[in-house]
């Protein structure tokens, strides 16, 4: 028990840490351009930044980097969006799909091999084998796994040229697996958004690291299962 509690809190460390040291450059160049009143409180500044073109750019770079090596998934960062006083939320759903189909046309020419692939954090040689399999009996619609089963999106993208499918019907198919399981997420917790928006605004630092502990812990339990 305690070992595993430990490897929690280690995977924790450094997911955090590489979360932050992602989201540094785009924070620091809001922070720059457009961020300084100082009037504002630490809240309003996150939901400023989420209402601007840096916020756009940093939900496009998350989504292109997760289809090609990031290990954090797009709804780590969009579910506590949900949770905002921002009018473009939907906006940002957008540049998420953009930066996915950037992110799988940039896959798709590096086309890791399996060797490569396992090189990259919290990939096994199981997840490789399985996706394998879920080409040869399904095609392309072996995507459909992809949102339940916990194996990384990068995992199917890089994999996806071995099997010879077209660029355009690969990313299409994909684009709608993704926005299929946006779509559902997003309609659950905008229900919930009148009644926990004012306590997230109070706490986005302390929910963030909530939730980047919870994430940390799946994230080491789908390793595990696949390991």
């Amino acid at each position: 028990m305690f070992s595993i509690l430990f490897k929690i809190i280690v995977n924790y460390l450094y997911v955090q840490v590489a979360i932050l040291a992602f989201m540094a450059p785009f924070f620091a160049a809001y922070w720059y351009f457009a961020g300084r009143h100082h009037q504002r409180s630490f809240s309003e500044h996150i939901e400023r930044y989420f209402d601007s073109r840096y916020g756009n750019a940093l939900v496009f770079a998350w989504a292109a980097a997760e289809a090609v090596v990031w290990f954090v998934i797009p709804e780590f960062l969009l579910l506590l969006v949900i949770f905002m006083r921002i009018h473009k939320k939907r906006q940002l759903l957008y540049f998420d799909i953009y930066g996915t189909a950037f992110g799988t046309f940039i896959a798709y020419g590096l086309h890791f091999t399996t060797k490569q692939l396992i090189g990259v954090p919290y990939i096994t040689t199981k997840m490789v084998h399985q996706v394998s399999i879920w080409y040869q009996q399904h095609g392309i619609f072996g995507l459909i796994h992809q949102p339940f089963s916990g194996v990384p999106y990068k995992v199917f993208t890089h994999m996806a040229p071995s099997h010879h499918y077209l660029f355009v019907f690969f990313l299409i198919f994909a684009v709608l697996v993704r926005i299929s399981r946006y779509l559902i997420t997003y309609a659950l917790f905008m229900q919930l958004y009148p009644f926990l928006h004012e306590y997230a605004y109070r706490n986005y630092v302390w929910l963030m690291g909530v939730t980047t502990f919870l994430f940390s812990a799946l994230l080491l339990r789908v390793y595990w299962a696949y390991s």
